[in-house]
């Protein structure tokens, strides 16, 4: 009967090892995430809607992206995000996911502008998780998409100018904080 347990035991602690283990080694669920500054807008105001150029090329991007499987679109409270990313959500008949984006300032020595707040980076990390092995498109800003490409798990440094709209960034995670990135123009 010590026997039996003993080896019932050895099987159940065996079990315990090598369920961690294929837990452990289990297939990662690659994520491919497209990601835009939105598009041409009419005027630097805090909410400013996109121009005639702004709209073509958002009708553009959905043009470049109809067929990319895209099953979630996320945009800043922003106009000039949310009309971006509006043709292909129409197209696709999804309903895009708003995060609000909050700004801290630079720290001061000749420093100007405003960066993502850690809890911005970590809502949109969230939710590139919560639909791990999909493709999303997220549609930024030109201070945000740099730190969401960093958040995601790449290693270069990405930079926009303030003049730059045609960028499509293809963040592509394989591995948990590890990503590679390749960018085109459109």
């Amino acid at each position: 009967m010590k026997s039996l347990m003993r080896r019932l035991w050895a099987c159940a602690a065996l079990c315990l090892v090598f369920g961690s283990a294929a837990t452990a080694y289990a297939p990662f669920k690659v994520t491919t995430v497209f990601l835009v500054r939105h598009a041409e807008k009419v005027s630097n105001a805090t909410d400013a809607e996109l121009s005639d150029i702004g709209h073509a090329r958002a009708k553009r991007l959905a043009t470049v992206l109809a067929k990319a499987n895209i099953g979630a679109i996320y945009t800043s409270q922003f106009q000039r995000t949310k009309q971006t990313a509006a043709p292909l959500a129409q197209a696709l008949a999804l309903t895009p996911s708003e995060i609000n984006v909050e700004t801290v300032q630079n720290p001061a020595g000749g420093m100007t502008g405003s960066s993502l707040s850690p809890v911005t980076l970590k809502n949109y990390a969230d939710k590139i998780a919560q639909n791990a092995g999909q493709t999303a498109l997220i549609v930024g800003h030109s201070n945000s998409v740099p730190a969401l490409i960093t958040k995601l798990g790449v290693p270069q440094t990405v930079t926009i100018a303030d003049s730059d709209y045609d960028n499509l960034f293809v963040v592509t995670i394989y591995a948990k904080g590890k990503a590679v990135l390749a960018q085109v123009k459109f």
